[in-house]
């Protein structure tokens, strides 16, 4: 792990003594005020983040924070590529699901098991921001569907882009419906799975007989 060794300089009246060292750990600094970063956003939302009180939140102060990042914004997107890059990984130690409704559960039961990563990947979607291909979110759903769609059970023509935005509207519906319905996750992730893929397979509209 890289570290960096600050030599502090001995006084006069201490020459003979031992030098005395500082050890810092970067990657340690870093992963605190990313935590604090995520911590604030899911306590008082995207709006409230600084990178003064990121911070404070860190116990480290503001110089070595910009030692770091550039600014809030660039603070807010590197959490939320950390955020991805757990969610990922969460995702891929699942089990490969054999059906369509096995894959809306697992990615159902996914963000309602990681609440507040997932709110804070949406942020900037919340926001009113676009979501470019750069951006974690929108690269982990891209993903899922070029999978989804080599696995041989989806259209091969459909657009990955404007699904992936649809995709964002999903997520965010899962997340809001986690604060509104008061069960367990495994039965929220249910209604959710028989709901959707209700939609994706039939729709919303009564078919009505031709006369």
């Amino acid at each position: 792990m890289l570290q960096a060794i600050v030599t502090v300089s001995p006084s006069p009246m201490s020459e003979r003594s031992p030098q005395k060292t500082r050890t810092r750990n970067p990657e340690q600094t870093r992963a605190r005020l990313l935590q604090a970063t995520i911590d604030l956003v899911a306590e008082k939302g995207a709006g409230a983040l600084s990178l003064k009180e990121a911070a404070r939140v860190a116990n480290v102060s503001r110089g070595v924070a910009y030692q770091h990042f550039e600014d809030r914004d660039h603070l807010l997107r590197e959490a939320q590529a950390s955020l991805s890059e757990r969610l990922a990984e969460s995702m891929a130690g699942e089990l490969h699901p054999d059906t369509m409704e096995d894959r809306v559960y697992q990615v159902a039961r996914l963000v309602l098991n990681n609440r507040e990563a997932s709110r804070i990947l949406i942020a900037d979607a919340l926001a009113g921001k676009n979501l470019t291909k750069d951006h974690p979110l929108y690269r982990l759903l891209t993903d899922a569907l070029e999978q989804f769609r080599a696995s041989g059970s989806a259209r091969q023509d459909m657009d990955l882009e404007i699904l992936s935005s649809i995709l964002v509207g999903v997520v965010t519906s899962i997340v809001m419906l986690s604060y509104q319905v008061n069960s367990d996750v495994d039965t929220v992730a249910q209604r959710f799975t028989d709901e959707w893929t209700g939609i994706l397979r039939e729709g919303i509209f009564v078919k009505h007989p031709a006369a």
